[in-house]
């Protein structure tokens, strides 16, 4: 026994004590209930000793029992409300809670289960509603306060509006123009499964100036699959498309990994472009490993194959580090209303970092092989903000 400290003992016994306490004071209560069906303190310490030992089900129906008989007390309705919120039935505590707070307006910790359904459920309005009535009911409080401040972050990061702005440089081999661009762009949720984008995006290359416009749409129609579809339009253009459209795909498998695919047809001045891509990707924590395949078919050519690999790791709210390289061939803008197919090779990390839920900023940094044409040295830094 020496090997073995008696506080650790003591803690045990305490632990084993506790939890014989607690079935004894079950069976007694199941036996005065199972005696005496109207004995409504019984049947109150059984569904609370149910719900502690986890057993929200029969929690749950022993509080249905006593609220036939009294539909009013405000204990028998939190209960049951706490009972449907541990069995992920938040929208059915809603009631119970607001008729409980009608009933005892003093009663905190109704005014706290209310606060926590409408947060599972994600009903900002209502909850902001509520946790400034509840400031103004239990001034002495400071969880009204923080549970807002807290709510307000999430809905900024599950349904706030995203602008971001960047601005590229790009350093050419052989004492070539660099390239420049800077682009504008809009992400706007309209629920938690779709979202509509759009940007404005300008660049400079080989003394040529483009400015393009984009949008998108995006959708989760399930648990395991998404879509999206976008397009730009650049008139004029000589060294962007004038116009291009994309369709992507995804699934979530099982193992913690996806696949998506993605299809898209570029119309450049003096020829068009098709591509398919694959991409599976796998997840472990807060790492993301996923690996493309791209085949590409200029109008009047054959189909060139590129590969990329990205590593990322994730952190923070919506904050990422990726590592991307590139090898294989692509076809790619080389003069003004020049495409050619050309073997490529490609390093380059980038991440966005978030400082709070409002504000945070991007960065990107990349070396690029065009073939025996140029080499190309790229940085980029953003600035990114939700509303």
């Amino acid at each position: 026994m020496s090997g073995f400290p008696l506080r650790q003992l003591l803690a045990c016994l305490c632990l084993v004590s506790a939890a014989d306490a607690s079935q004894a004071c079950n069976e007694a209560a199941r036996e005065r209930v199972a005696q005496n069906a109207e004995d409504t303190d019984a049947g109150y310490e059984l569904a609370r000793s149910c719900a502690a030992a986890g057993r929200h089900e029969e929690a749950l129906a022993q509080y249905d029992l006593l609220l036939a008989r009294d539909p009013g007390n405000s204990d028998w309705l939190l209960g049951k409300a706490q009972a449907l919120i541990a069995l992920h039935r938040p929208d059915e505590a809603l009631p119970l809670l607001e008729r409980g707070r009608s009933i005892a307006p003093a009663y905190e910790d109704i005014w706290r289960s209310n606060a926590t359904a409408l947060e599972i459920l994600e009903d900002y309005e209502r909850a902001d509603t509520l946790l400034a009535a509840a400031g103004r009911a239990f001034p002495q409080s400071g969880w009204p306060g923080a549970k807002r401040a807290a709510l307000a972050e999430q809905r900024l990061l599950r349904r706030g509006t995203r602008i971001s702005f960047a601005a590229s440089h790009e350093d050419l081999s052989g004492g070539r123009d660099p390239w420049q661009a800077v682009t504008l762009g809009v992400d706007k949720p309209l629920d938690d499964h779709r979202r509509v984008l759009g940007g404005i995006h300008i660049e400079e290359r080989f003394k040529a100036r483009d400015g393009q416009f984009s949008f998108g749409y995006v959708d989760r129609v399930s648990k395991d699959w998404s879509f999206s579809v976008s397009g730009d339009l650049a008139p004029g253009a000589e060294v962007l498309p004038e116009w291009s459209f994309v369709a992507e795909a995804g699934r979530a498998l099982p193992g913690a990994r996806s696949i998506g695919l993605r299809a898209r047809h570029a119309s450049y001045s003096t020829v068009d472009v098709d591509s398919l891509a694959a991409t599976i990707e796998q997840y472990a924590a807060q790492l993301r490993v996923a690996y493309t395949l791209t085949g590409a078919q200029p109008s009047g050519l054959g189909t060139s194959f590129g590969h990329s690999l990205r590593i990322a790791h994730d952190y923070g709210m919506s904050s990422h580090v990726t590592l991307a390289l590139g090898y294989g061939e692509e076809a790619e803008t080389v003069a003004p209303g020049v495409v050619l197919v050309t073997r490529n090779k490609a390093i380059g990390v980038n991440g966005v970092h978030w400082r709070n839920a409002s504000w945070g900023y991007s960065w990107e940094a990349g070396w690029y092989e065009q073939g025996d044409l140029y080499n190309r040295v790229r940085i980029s830094l953003g600035l990114q903000h939700r509303f």
